[in-house]
């Protein structure tokens, strides 16, 4: 019997600690709640147990009763959420008929209303419910096609479940029958105990602890243990015959055990540190590598062999590859902001597919689970496993996808290491920028030689078409009917030269910094005077002042051709419609014209193709070029059948 106590006291200490630390870890997980609650009841059920062995009370033995009742739906519950996604009409039916009975049968306890052997019997061998649901999904999973799925329970753990359950639930039976002792069903306390600190690891499983970690608070809870034994040995003489003292002595045991386990901790991740120094050694040393690589690329390529030899040696990656152009990548919107939310609050923001589905199990809300099924599914789509954000001026200037078979338990620096490794990504920020910054010199460069050419090989063309147009003018329209078609011709060319030539060379006016709603509405002032009566152009300014850097006379030159654009998509309207709006970092021009496909919204920024008829295919590139000198950015948005929609946006000059 002695046994049977000493056994049973374990049980109820330690399914309390396991409880509260499920609870304290993932408090917002549904099946972490009910594990804790599992555990809560085992505990008063094993605690109650040894307090009617030792003191033959009938208060506890009812309690034990209560909780032995109670036991049935609790892990039924438990088993049909972490062995199954779907429910079952078996299951749920032993749930309610284990549930009801149980509060039939408190009920009866609580007042007294049952007596003798059988209704005891009743009472104990009540969690045969348990038995027969465990037999249940058993069949199902193994003897049957219906494969029990869970989001919990990897299929290489389920046999640990089984296994476990089943050894559990038998020999915690023996004690109810005489003739088997005390011996096996202190076994079965034993195994239970076991039992619940392997499936609180399935639960709650600790992923993010590093190695040190581990080590340091094994040794922490072994050295406290065997201290708190050594005070109660020695002082057993002492305080066994008073009972004052004996709650003294163990107020102050308890007070010495918490004052020496944070630098117990502290001391033991001292030494596990020292112990794994050289492996940290040789991880810090790969990242300060990384480090001086990345800030000596003196290209893209060269900058993205060196990430990708980085990752295939920390991370065992199989890809890596960096995205510098996002505007290029379609990044939803949960992504970026689940990324700034993490920098903003000084954390580190990786995502990782291992640490989401963790995090996925935790979350209540449907909204919740929906951002973190985004997230999911943008590292499926871009077939990846960790992605790190490099971060410039609060804002994500690239990304770097990271496709690493081994999961984050066999990562050869583990997690600790990721936040070293973010710590080198504004580095990396700095290098994308400086890189830029030199391909941006070289495309202007090219940009300024091909201007010149150009620009002389429009001076030239201009010479001859002069004289054409001379002398079809000396030409008699009635003698030669080509002599307004060769007039209307130079015309035209003329005017194509001349946008070329626009197109071509830099504005020749110093940019200012001037508030977008004034130089717009000016701007609008002046194009309003050259369009037709019908024409209605609304315009709304930015409730605050937006300030930029910008020519002026180039802003004109682009919203008059953006508002002849949309002009030309509402040809055979009564009374087309432009609207013009200022937000707090550029302008948007609208039109509820005909829209463009795909396949020409792709193409109208390329200099010379037109969907108009009588266009040139410039007047956009014009716009591009002259927003591109002042280090603005233009974007169009089309619905066919619905309209077009021009934004620009400018860097803060404020």
């Amino acid at each position: 019997m002695d046994l049977l106590k000493q056994t049973s006291l374990i049980l109820g200490l330690a399914s309390l600690s396991l409880g509260g630390w499920s609870l304290f870890r993932d408090w917002r997980n549904k099946v972490s709640i009910l594990f804790s609650f599992l555990c809560l009841i085992v505990s008063v059920w094993a605690l109650s147990f040894v307090s009617h062995a030792t003191i033959l009370g009938r208060l506890s033995y009812d309690i034990h009763l209560f909780c032995n009742v109670m036991l049935s739906p609790v892990v039924i519950l438990l088993i049909s959420k972490i062995l199954s996604q779907k429910e079952n009409l078996i299951s749920k039916v032993l749930f309610w008929i284990s549930l009801a009975g149980a509060i039939v049968l408190n009920y009866m306890i609580l007042f007294s209303l049952g007596a003798g052997e059988g209704f005891r019997r009743i009472l104990e061998f009540w969690p045969t419910l348990i038995f027969i649901e465990y037999v249940h999904v058993m069949i199902l999973d193994y003897g049957t096609s219906f494969r029990m799925e869970s989001e919990t329970v990897k299929p290489s753990q389920k046999f640990i479940i089984y296994l476990g359950l089943g050894l559990a639930l038998t020999f915690c039976t023996f004690d109810h029958i005489p003739s088997m002792g005390y011996t096996l069903p202190a076994l079965g306390n034993v195994l239970v105990t076991i039992y619940l600190a392997a499936t609180i690891q399935i639960v709650n499983p600790q992923r993010l602890l590093g190695v040190e970690s581990l080590v340091s608070r094994l040794f922490a809870v072994l050295i406290l243990s065997l201290v708190i034994t050594g005070f109660f040995a020695l002082m057993y003489s002492y305080i066994s015959q008073t009972f004052s003292l004996f709650l003294l002595n163990s107020f102050l045991i308890s007070f010495a055990v918490l004052a020496l386990w944070s630098p117990l901790v502290t001391f033991f991740r001292f030494l596990a540190r020292r112990t794994f120094r050289s492996q940290s050694d040789e991880n810090q040393a790969l990242i300060d590598g990384f480090k001086l690589a990345i800030t000596a690329a003196t290209h893209e390529v060269q900058l993205r062999a060196v990430i990708q030899d980085f990752f295939k040696t920390a991370m065992n990656a199989a890809d890596t590859q960096i995205v510098t152009d996002i505007s290029g990548i379609r990044v939803p919107l949960a992504v970026s902001k689940y990324l700034e939310d993490l920098e903003s609050r000084g954390l580190t923001p990786v995502l990782h597919r291992e640490i989401l589905q963790k995090e996925r199990e935790l979350v209540l809300t449907h909204e919740q689970k929906r951002d973190l099924d985004l997230l999911l599914q943008f590292l499926n789509v871009y077939r990846c496993n960790v992605i790190f954000p490099a971060f410039q001026q609060k804002k994500i200037i690239a990304l770097v996808l990271v496709r690493a078979e081994a999961t984050e338990d066999e990562v050869a620096m583990g997690f600790s290491a990721y936040v070293k490794i973010y710590e080198v990504m504004t580095d990396l920020a700095a290098s994308v920028a400086r890189l830029a910054q030199i391909e941006a010199a070289k495309e202007k460069d090219r940009l300024i030689l091909l201007g010149e050419m150009a620009a002389g090989l429009a001076h030239e063309v201009r010479n001859p078409l002069g004289a054409i147009r001379g002398a079809a003018e000396l030409m008699d329209e009635s003698s030669s009917p080509w002599a307004k078609v060769i007039r209307d011709e130079v015309g035209r060319l003329n005017r194509l030269v001349s946008q070329f030539l626009d197109f071509s060379q830099n504005p020749k006016e110093n940019r200012e910094v001037l508030d977008l709603n004034e130089v717009i509405e000016l701007s609008l002032r002046n194009i309003k005077l050259a369009l037709p009566k019908e024409v209605e152009v609304s315009f709304q300014k930015s409730e605050a002042s937006v300030p930029v850097k910008i020519v002026p006379d180039s802003l004109q030159q682009i919203l008059h051709n953006l508002i002849q654009n949309g002009l030309k998509a509402q040809s055979g309207k009564q009374n087309p419609v432009i609207e013009v709006e200022v937000f707090s970092s550029g302008f948007v021009v609208r039109d509820q014209g005909v829209g463009m496909s795909d396949e020409t919204l792709s193409k109208v920024l390329q200099p010379f193709f037109t969907s108009f008829k009588d266009g040139t295919g410039l007047g956009l590139s014009i716009c591009e070029r002259l927003i591109h000198f002042d280090q603005g950015r233009l974007m169009i948005s089309s619905v066919l059948g619905k309209g077009t929609e021009v934004r620009v946006e400018y860097p803060d000059a404020g």
